[in-house]
């Protein structure tokens, strides 16, 4: 019984000890720096020129979408005109085209929305990674081996503030993202979907 004992605690002692000395193992000092990604997200110049390019297209499809929809209301009209004065087959066919029309235009609608806000999050996505390399490049070259956004950390020294540096490397690396060339591509995807 005595042996026993002895045997379950040497048995515990060298689990206990032996995970202990092997947990003891010194991390690395850490080396912090701050970055305010929503910042320089809506500061960076390649990121106000996405929002530029897509606007631009926004705009550009409203136009024909109200030029659609305007186009719709005349025929609408023209066809409410005709109640009573043409047989009832007939308002009740074009009636049926029309409503057809309708269902077209909101499809394309639909359509051509989802491929916008495709591409925009395409487009900051590749902004986000191009940031995530300014940010890795900058921590490298100060021996930083810890980044934190902004909007984690509770307090920090001004120091430790690199947004500055990396929307500066970031507007000198990346000046633009095709946003029209994400658009061709989502829109040859969404009529294979």
């Amino acid at each position: 019984m005595q042996t026993r004992k002895i045997a379950i605690s040497l048995f515990l002692g060298l689990f206990l000890f032996g995970g202990a000395a092997h947990a003891a193992e010194p991390l690395p000092t850490a080396v912090a720096a701050i970055v305010d990604v929503q910042r320089i997200l809506s500061e960076a110049l390649v990121s106000k020129d996405v929002r530029k390019q897509l606007e631009v297209r926004r705009s550009t499809f409203q136009k024909e979408i109200e030029k659609e929809e305007n186009s719709l209301r005349s025929a609408e009209q023209a066809l409410s005109k005709q109640r009573g004065k043409i047989p009832a087959q007939d308002y009740a066919e074009r009636e049926q085209q029309l409503r057809q029309r309708f269902l077209t235009v909101e499809n394309h609608v639909q359509a051509r929305r989802k491929v916008l806000d495709r591409s925009y999050a395409e487009a900051m996505a590749a902004v986000r990674k191009a940031l995530l390399d300014v940010v890795a490049a900058i921590a490298r070259e100060r021996g930083v081996n810890v980044v934190i956004t902004a909007q984690q950390a509770l307090w920090a020294d001004k120091p430790l503030d690199i947004t500055n540096d990396v929307l500066a490397r970031l507007d000198n690396s990346v000046s633009r993202i095709d946003v029209n060339a994400l658009l061709k591509e989502n829109s040859k995807e969404g009529t294979r979907d």
